[in-house]
C-alpha cells in the first residue's frame, strides 16, 4: 500500500496526507495511521508511546501540521480512493 496521493508534510517517520497522519513505513500496514477526523482527539499517540520505533517528536510535528491544515483548509482532507492507503 502507498501513502495517500496528497502529501502535505513529510517527516522522518510520519507524513501528513489527505488521509490524516500516516506512518511512512509501509510495513506498519496502516495500523498506526490517524484519520483526519481523529487529529483533535487527545492522546492519539497513546498506542505507540511504548514502542521502540516510535519517534514522538516527529509525530508531534505531524500532529501540529495536520491540525493547522485542518483549520486553514479542511477540504485538503479527503476519504481514500481505491488503491491508496
Amino acid at each position: 500500500m502507498t501513502l495517500h496521493r496528497d502529501i502535505y508534510w513529510l517527516g522522518r517517520q510520519w507524513a501528513v496526507t489527505g488521509h490524516g497522519i500516516q506512518a511512512v513505513n509501509k510495513k506498519l500496514n496502516m495500523r498506526f495511521d490517524v484519520e483526519a477526523s481523529r487529529i483533535w482527539q487527545e492522546d492519539t499517540d497513546q498506542p505507540m508511546r511504548e514502542l521502540d520505533w516510535f519517534d514522538a517528536e516527529d509525530f508531534a510535528e505531524a500532529l501540529r501540521v495536520a491540525r493547522r491544515l485542518s483549520q486553514e483548509t479542511p477540504a485538503k482532507f479527503q476519504p481514500l480512493a481505491g488503491g491508496e492507503k
